[in-house]
This record gives C-alpha cells, sequence and structure tokens, in this order.
C-alpha cells in the first residue's frame, strides 16, 4: 500500500530533528567533558587555601565520562544508527509475515461476529465489495457473484420500505351496475394491508396505457406504484370505472388523496404527513382500489410492490361467472407457498411466510363456464396450482390476454 505523500513527509521532518538532537546531546557532552578536564588540571596547579577540598572531586574523571560519552556516541549516530534503523525494520516486517496468518484470521473472526467492531468501520462500499466477493467465493464465479448481488442491491437494499404481515383481499366478478349477465367485464376489488415503517411522505398509485410513461414512473422508484394496461376499446385508462383508488388509511385512519389525469394515465396521490415520517414508527396501512378487466382475458396479476415478509391471499370469485379458478405462484422460493381452495365455497387462499421481493408476484386464471376445459398449458386441473410455470418477466408488452394489468416493481 503507498504511503500517503504527506505522512512521509511528517515521518522525514521528525526523522531529521531527532538526529539533530542527537547531535546537539552528543557535543554538549563532548563540550563539558573538556571544560570539566580543563577546570581539574587548573584546579590542580593553584593552591586554593580554605578550598583545598575541591580537589577531592574527581571533575577529571567526570569530564572523560562526558568527553567519551559525546564522542562514541557522535561516532554511533553516524556510523551505526543507520544499521540499527534497517535491522530493526527488517525484524518489524519478519514479525508481520509471520503474524499475518493470525491477523487475518483474527480480522476474519471480528467480521463474522464482532458486529460492533464492523459497523464501526464498515462503509456501504466495503460492505458491498465483501458481499460481492463472498457471493464470488460461495459461487465459484466471480461474476456471477457480482450480478447477483447487483439484483439483490436492487431490489432489497435500494427499497426505503419493508413490508411485514401483508394480507390480500380480492373479490372478482361482474359489475353490479350493469346487472346483465352477457356484461364482457370483471370487476376486480383488492385490499391490502400491511405493517410499515413509512419513509415517504406522499403515497401514489399510477395505471397508465402509454409504455414511455410507465417506464418513467418506474425509474422515478421510491413513493409510487404503478400499473400497465394496454389500451383496450371500452377500457379508457383514464376512466374512474376502470381504475380507482378508493380508499387510504394508516392505524385506522381515513387520509385523503387527489387524483389527476390524462389521455394516457391517473395518477392518486396520497398524501401521510410529514409528522407521520418523522415518528419514525410502524404503522398498520390499508388501501382499496378497484379495477376492470375483461372476462375473457382470463387472468389478472397480483405483484409484489416492496420486500415484503409474510403474504397471506384471498381471492373470492363469482361462481356463476367463472367456471375454475387457478393460481400461478411466480412469488415464492424454496418450499413454495401454500394454496388452498374449498370445494363448497368459491374462495382461493395462498399464504407465503417468507420474504417476498419486488418483481414477485401472483397470477390468478380462469375459465368461463362454457370453457371448463380450456386451460393454458402448465396449469393444473387438480391441485389448484401451476405445475410448470413459465419465469415472469414482468414484461407488460409479453402477456397474451389483451386486458392484462401488470403492476411494476416501483420500489
Amino acid at each position: 500500500m503507498t504511503r500517503p505523500r504527506n505522512s512521509t513527509s511528517i515521518t522525514s521532518t521528525a526523522h531529521r530533528l531527532r538526529k539533530l538532537k542527537a547531535t546537539l546531546l552528543a557535543v554538549s557532552l563532548t563540550l563539558a567533558g573538556i571544560l570539566l578536564m580543563m577546570l581539574n588540571g587548573w584546579i590542580e596547579h593553584i593552591k586554593l587555601g580554605d578550598w583545598e577540598w575541591l580537589h577531592s572531586i574527581p571533575l577529571g574523571e567526570l569530564g572523560g565520562t562526558l568527553f567519551g560519552a559525546g564522542l562514541l556516541s557522535t561516532l554511533f549516530e553516524y556510523s551505526f544508527r543507520k544499521e540499527q534503523e534497517e535491522a530493526t525494520v527488517e525484524q518489524f516486517r519478519q514479525t508481520i509475515h509471520d503474524e499475518v496468518p493470525t491477523l487475518r484470521d483474527a480480522v476474519i473472526e471480528a467480521f463474522r461476529f464482532q458486529r460492533q467492531d464492523l459497523e464501526r468501520i464498515a462503509t456501504p462500499q466495503l460492505l458491498d465489495d465483501l458481499a460481492e466477493t463472498s457471493l464470488g467465493l460461495r459461487f465459484g464465479d466471480k461474476a456471477f457473484g457480482r450480478e447477483v448481488y447487483s439484483d439483490i442491491r436492487h431490489q432489497a437494499i435500494g427499497a426505503e420500505e419493508r413490508w411485514h404481515d401483508a394480507r390480500v383481499d380480492a373479490t372478482l366478478g361482474i359489475p353490479r351496475v350493469r346487472g346483465e349477465a352477457s356484461n364482457p367485464f370483471f370487476d376486480l376489488h383488492v385490499r391490502w394491508e400491511y405493517t410499515v415503517v413509512p419513509k415517504h411522505r406522499f403515497r401514489k398509485f399510477a395505471v397508465v396505457s402509454d409504455r414511455q410513461r410507465y417506464d418513467q414512473l418506474v425509474a422515478e422508484r421510491g413513493e409510487t406504484s404503478v400499473w400497465y394496461r394496454r389500451p383496450v376499446p371500452g377500457l379508457a385508462v383514464n376512466d374512474p370505472e376502470v381504475f380507482a383508488l378508493e380508499q387510504f388509511t394508516i392505524n385506522g385512519r381515513p387520509i385523503d388523496f387527489t387524483r389527476q389525469a390524462d389521455d394516457v394515465s391517473q395518477v392518486y396521490t396520497v398524501d401521510l404527513g410529514q409528522n407521520t415520517i418523522d415518528q419514525g414508527q410502524s404503522a398498520v396501512v390499508t388501501f382499496n382500489f378497484r379495477t376492470r378487466t375483461l372476462r375473457s382475458g382470463h387472468a389478472v396479476h397480483l405483484d409484489i410492490d416492496r420486500p415484503t415478509k409474510g403474504l397471506d391471499v384471498e381471492l373470492t370469485y363469482d361462481p356463476q361467472q367463472i367456471g375454475q379458478m387457478r393460481v400461478l405462484d411466480f412469488a415464492s422460493i424454496g418450499e413454495g407457498g401454500r394454496t388452498s381452495q374449498e370445494s363448497s365455497t368459491p374462495t382461493l387462499r395462498y399464504r407465503y411466510d417468507g420474504w417476498l421481493f419486488p418483481r414477485a408476484g401472483l397470477v390468478f386464471v380462469w375459465t368461463l363456464p362454457d370453457e371448463q376445459n380450456d386451460w393454458p398449458d402448465g396449469v393444473s386441473q387438480t391441485d389448484g396450482v401451476a405445475s410448470t410455470p413459465k419465469q415472469n418477466n414482468h414484461d407488460p408488452s409479453a402477456s397474451d390476454t389483451d386486458d392484462d394489468v401488470r403492476q411494476a416493481s416501483a420500489a
């Protein structure tokens, strides 16, 4: 490691000062020895009378000692100091070399178990480097470890809010205001409830039909949940009957919101208040929204918007309008979520207790009463879950259904 220039300058100055002090001390001792020896010779050749006792003081021996010390120290400083310093440095280097394994093991142990020590010296960059290196070693592939950690950092570390104990209650059926069995639309009512420490004063819900506008909102991240809806005749994206935020509460207290709309989008904005953010306390948040989808679309998406620990979903549907209902699990990992459906009730339940991350979610697919056997590929008609679901890449343009409504990860 290269030593900083200012550190080198300070070290050089201190070294010169030490040499100067040593030189001055040697000269002083030599001069003092000479003076004492001269004084001793002068006293020996004169009569002192009452001061005869001065002859008993060994001024000569003392002067010789000081003279020898000064002379020898000068010779040592200029002849042997450099060699001594080199020997000391070499000995220090050898000690460090011998103790490197012990020091390395001690540092690793401190990083593993002494969290306070790590927090004191760690920077975000250092932690990122440690994580990338660890994953690369664990996977046996440095590039793969770096890419995996980059994805984790984008999904988890970049998300300021983390939701806990999320519950979703959804109802799918014919809009009651129409009252016609031939109605080509379904209404989907969704209620979210979760616990979170709010980090954003404003919470936004947006639905758009323009891809460029959609990408822009996704790039903003943070406070916005955004859905993409393809332009479909009869389903204008800016129509409140197609999508509407109906309620938003914090700890049971309703919060007002505003609505803005243009030709390709509508955005609902909720002001949580700065006091809520400053308190930094967990709160129970709920919001209800309603969206409309084509009956012939056969699918709706329920996507994860933030890192979420624990998800409980219950979807109730109209058995007179829907033949069968299944769920494709693109959210859980490991053993996966638990899906259940009672034959006596038109309700499908899903639960997962682990962490779920943005870009994951559930897809509910259905058949109409006259399409009992017309299931998409990969959907089991016996176990209630997808047998071999395809990878969910959250590309809104990749859906095969005309009424596809896809929520993006805007965390």
